[in-house]
């Protein structure tokens, strides 16, 4: 029969061994996965600068295509100026 006492011993060191193999085994997981964790949302604030960089230049490479056809217009009509100018 197992006394009170033994109980209490065996119940301390199963307590020991539960921290122990918490300290050794599953903190590092758990630590490691705070650090990818961290790692992620850092990519992720990158991934949402570059995203947003990436817009601005395509407005501004709109813009720049639909000044085109005006830019093309303007030379011909200055062409046009200069050829009449030089009759």
């Amino acid at each position: 029969m197992v006394s009170a006492k033994n109980n209490d011993e065996l119940q301390d060191i199963l307590s020991d061994i539960l921290v122990n193999l918490k300290l050794k085994f599953i903190q590092p997981v758990l630590n490691e996965n705070s650090r990818l964790l961290a790692l992620l949302e850092d990519i992720k604030v990158q991934d949402r600068a570059g995203i947003e960089e990436l817009k601005e230049r395509v407005n501004q490479l709109e813009k720049k295509v639909e000044e085109i056809p005006l830019l093309v217009l303007s030379a011909i009509r200055d062409a046009v100026n200069q050829a009449s100018g030089e009759v």
